[in-house]
This record gives structure tokens, sequence and C-alpha cells, in this order.
């Protein structure tokens, strides 16, 4: 399995889950860890620390640099390989190598297939997803080679732009079972036992839709508090979550931030009597499951594709919602619409290289249309920048009339909080992300993709326009998230 690193979270995570399951199956692998950086504690697999793997700045000005560097990191990965595979590695499961967060992978990619390397390629994230700022121009996406997704959306999207579906896999991510079960009831009962905390457990990068969930926190009941776990790491994130915090303290919010950093998750979920997400992208939905199978009611934004898969699954969240209709002053919905067109200037000279010279128009249609998530008399408010929702805010915390007028129109605001599932549903749940994402089952799934991916029979190519206008759609445009 090779990464740009094993840190805490994130994909390094999902890493050590799926160690776990292959050592489940009738034949387990022999499995190496390839990463440009390595977390401290124990690993379920050897770790080979490749440092050019890494997370690196490089801006692309310098072609002939970036092809220079791609052969280096071949080389280094080649390297690596060859120290945990004396006799050869038969297969690279690659994860989330299509965002550019290493300009020179993608390249050494190339080289090493070029040199007899099968590959099975697993995307976790979607540059297409609105993420121009990893977005990678540079490379094709690696060719006849098996492809994985941890959701049918984005594996539907890989089949419409040009692969064979017979190669491109559903993985999930696989989901722990501590035993930790343990069905909450309703507040007042939950209250008496210490239990006042709904739980973000998140990083609260800007997806994560942070100003919503202060919105929510408006709607607890009298003595409760919301608490948002870690604060996120990258630069990019730091100034809005720092501008939520002092949001919320200027506000008087019951918002506890950074809960996790003196407390592990466990401890928080035995203190919490719900869950709340408010995020608009995922990619899986750890958010979701994790709670469910400790017995905690899920309350918060619906993410369509992700609850698709679940419901396929014979999982539903009663305590989500799938959007949050707000009135807008004229001054707002100025600030909203000129955020989209800054958005759009990125999206344009992000994306353009992927319709060609002669593809302008197409590409013009397309991000055309995107304004069209802010018309009309209501607005999303997980769709709103952070200066307009914080301008929102302000007006519910200040005026009353709003306030009424908001859950007169949300009516599932004013009872979100008061309605815990029973014993029996909250069991029910339990089971039903057993039955789909346990270990051993993973496991089987994953065992089943390398064997497919040896045999080396995939064919196509991902054609990159078309999978943009498989992501860039109005209803998916999230100015909160990017």
């Amino acid at each position: 399995m090779l990464h740009f690193h094993l840190r805490r979270g994130g994909v390094g995570s999902v890493m050590h889950r799926q160690a776990a399951s292959l050592a489940l199956t009738q034949d387990p692998p022999e499995l190496a860890f390839v990463v440009g950086a390595a977390a401290e504690g124990r690993s379920p697999a050897p770790v080979f620390v490749v440092p050019g793997l890494d997370y690196d700045s490089f801006t692309g000005a310098d072609a002939a640099d970036l092809e220079a560097g791609a052969r280096r990191l071949a080389a280094g990965i080649e390297d690596a390989l060859s120290r945990a595979f004396p006799g050869g590695c038969d297969l690279l499961h690659v994860h989330n190598p299509l965002l550019r967060k290493n300009a020179r992978l993608l390249g050494a990619l190339g080289i090493l297939q070029s040199r007899g390397h099968a590959l099975l390629v697993q995307e976790h994230d979607f540059a297409e997803d609105y993420r121009p700022d990893v977005y990678d121009s540079a490379w094709p996406y690696p060719e006849a080679c098996d492809y994985a997704t941890i959701n049918s959306r984005d594996r539907d999207s890989l089949v419409a732009a040009g692969l064979d579906p017979g190669h491109v896999h559903l993985l999930p991510n696989p989901i722990a079972d501590d035993g930790a079960f343990s069905p909450r009831g309703g507040f007042a009962m939950e209250a008496a036992k210490g239990r006042r905390t709904v739980l973000y457990p998140v990083r609260a990068i800007r997806r994560k839709n942070l100003g919503e969930a202060l919105l929510l926190s408006l709607f607890l009941p009298e003595g409760a508090e919301l608490a948002v776990t870690l604060p996120p790491t990258s630069e990019g994130d730091r100034p809005s979550y720092q501008a939520w915090k002092a949001f919320a303290a200027k506000e008087g919010l019951p918002v506890r931030f950074g809960a996790g950093e003196g407390a592990t998750l466990p401890e928080l979920f035995a203190t919490s009597f719900a869950v709340v997400t408010t995020s608009v992208k995922e990619g899986f939905g750890y958010s979701y499951l994790d709670p469910l199978m400790r017995g905690i009611p899920v309350l918060g934004r619906e993410i369509p594709h992700i609850a698709r898969d679940f419901r396929e699954n014979g999982i539903g969240f009663p305590g989500l919602y799938p959007a949050i209709p707000v009135p807008v002053t004229a001054a707002e919905r100025e600030d909203t619409r000129a955020a989209a067109d800054a958005r759009l200037a990125r999206f344009r000279e992000a994306f353009r290289p992927a319709f060609g010279p002669d593809g302008e128009a197409r590409l013009e249609a397309l991000l055309e249309a995107l304004p069209r998530r802010f018309e009309g008399e209501l607005l999303d408010f997980g769709a709103l920048d952070q200066q307009t929702q914080a301008s929102v805010l302000a007006r519910l915390k200040g005026d009353g009339g709003f306030a009424a007028e908001l859950v007169g129109l949300n009516p599932f605001l004013g009872r979100l909080f008061t309605r815990a599932p029973s014993a029996e549903e909250a069991l029910l749940g339990r089971e039903a992300v057993v039955r789909s994402y346990s270990d051993r089952r993973c496991g089987e799934l994953l065992s089943a993709a390398y064997g497919r991916a040896l045999r080396r029979e995939a064919r196509g190519r991902v054609d990159k326009a078309v999978l943009l206008e498989r992501y860039l759609r109005p209803a998916a445009f999230f100015l909160s998230a990017s």
C-alpha cells in the first residue's frame, strides 16, 4: 500500500483498518506500507519511508524539473519495494494519487507501470469535486489499471468517464467494533447521567461546514453544549476555524472547541447524548456510522450520495435533513454572488487544461450554470460563504422574529434534539452496519479487488473533462467548502 504519509487520521487510519481486514481473509497477502512519512506507534505492516513521496509544494513552473522529479521518485519507490519484497512486489495499491498533494507522483506511477508494476488506484477524494487547489493538470490519470472508490457515486463517475465497470471496485472503509454499544435516550434522561454534550467528532476543516454547526447550537436544549473535537492542521483552514471560534465567543454560543485535544474519542462519545454532522462533502461517512455502532443518535445534514449507499445497505438516519433554506438580505445576496464569482475564476484557471484548446465553450457552459445555486428568495445555509453565514447567524441571535421565521421554514430545527431512537432501533442500526462494513466483509471485498487487478485485464482511460462534468453541478456547489 502506497500513500503520501501515515499520519494520524484520514487515509492512514483506513490503511491500518484495511490491513486488519486482510488478515481475516482466507489467504492474506504479504503486505508493506510505502509512505512519505511515518507516524509514531505500532503498524500492522512493515513501513518503508520514501521522503520524496510526502506532500510537496512544487508549482510545476518547470516541466523538465517535474519529469526529473518523477524519475527520482519512481526510483525511490522501487528501492523501497525491493527492500520490502526481495522476491518482487505483485501489486501496488496506491491511495489518493489523483489529488495533487505530490506533483511528481502521477508521473512516477506512469514510470512504474512502464516497468511492469501492476496498480490498483484507490481514490478517497476527487479534486474534481470543487477542489481546484489539488487538481493535477500536468499528468494523465493512470491508464490500463484497476481503480477503486469508497462510494458508489465516485464509482459511477469513473465508469462514465471511460473506465470498464468490471475494473472499478467499490471498497467501503471498514468500521471498527469496540463493543461500546450503549443506546441513548432523550436529553433529560441522558443529562441525568451527565451526558449534556452534542459531539461534532471532526477536524474542523472548511468542508465540515462549522458555521452550520453553530446554527444548530442555537436550538440545543437548555444546559446542553456543542463540542467540536479538533482544530485543523492545514494553514489554509486555520483562519476560518479561528474566525468561527471568535464569533462563537462574541455571540456567547454554547460551543466548546478543541474537545478532543484533552480526551480520547471513546471518552467523548461516552459523555455525549447525540452526535451532529454538518459536513457538506464526504467520501465515506465515518461520522455517521461510528456513533451508530455505539447507539448514539446522529443529527444534522444529509449528504445525498452517502445516504444512498447507506439506504441500500439497510441503514437509515431519521435525524438528518437535506438543507436549511434561509431568507437572505440584499447585501447578503450580493456578497454571496461575489464569493461565487471568485470561486468560478479559480475553477476556470485550474480546470481549463482538462478541456483542451477546443473545449473553452464546454467549460464556460459548465461554470455559468453553477451560480444558479444562489438564485431565488431562499438559499441553503450550508451553501453560503463564511461571511454570509456569520451575517445570518448574527441576525438569528439578535432577532427573535427572524429565528421564529427560520423555524417556520425548517420545522425540524425545533425538534432536532428531542427524539432519540428506541433501544431496538439502535440495535438494528448497529447490526446493519456490521453486516455491510465489518472488517471481515471489507477484507473479502479488498481481496477480490486484488485478485482482479493482478490479472491485468483493465483497459481504458479517464476522460478528465467528463469527470469534471460529473462533479461540477449546481446542487453540489458549496461556498462554505471552497
